[in-house]
């Protein structure tokens, strides 16, 4: 009898502790997906701010854009060929863990 009801509490706590295991992680990745998109609009904007440099000629420094979030940053890569026009960016958008990158090709 006492093993049998130290068996089923210790399965109970192994379930209950499983459980709760899956439900921190169903919240973390909630906090990710919005980190996620952070990411990825700030990678949009590292693309488009390069573009408007090529495009226009302007000089913006792309990797301060600010944002309204202060963990939110992007990072901008201009690879050129030989002759040293443009053949593609790389933009990384950065918000707190979460990293999204585009890349840009001209042809």
């Amino acid at each position: 009898m006492l093993l049998s009801v130290l068996l089923i509490g210790t399965s109970v706590l192994v379930i209950t502790s499983l459980a709760g295991y899956l439900v921190l992680q169903r919240i973390r990745m909630g906090y990710q997906f919005v980190d996620s998109t952070k990411a990825i609009f700030a990678a949009d904007a590292g693309i488009e701010c390069e573009f408007y440099n090529n495009l226009k000629g302007a000089s913006i420094d792309c990797d301060s854009l600010s944002f309204s979030d202060s963990l939110t940053k992007t990072q901008t890569t201009i690879l050129t060929n030989e002759s040293g026009a443009p053949q593609s960016i790389k933009s990384i958008g950065i918000s707190n863990k979460a990293n999204r990158a585009f890349l840009a090709e001209f042809k």
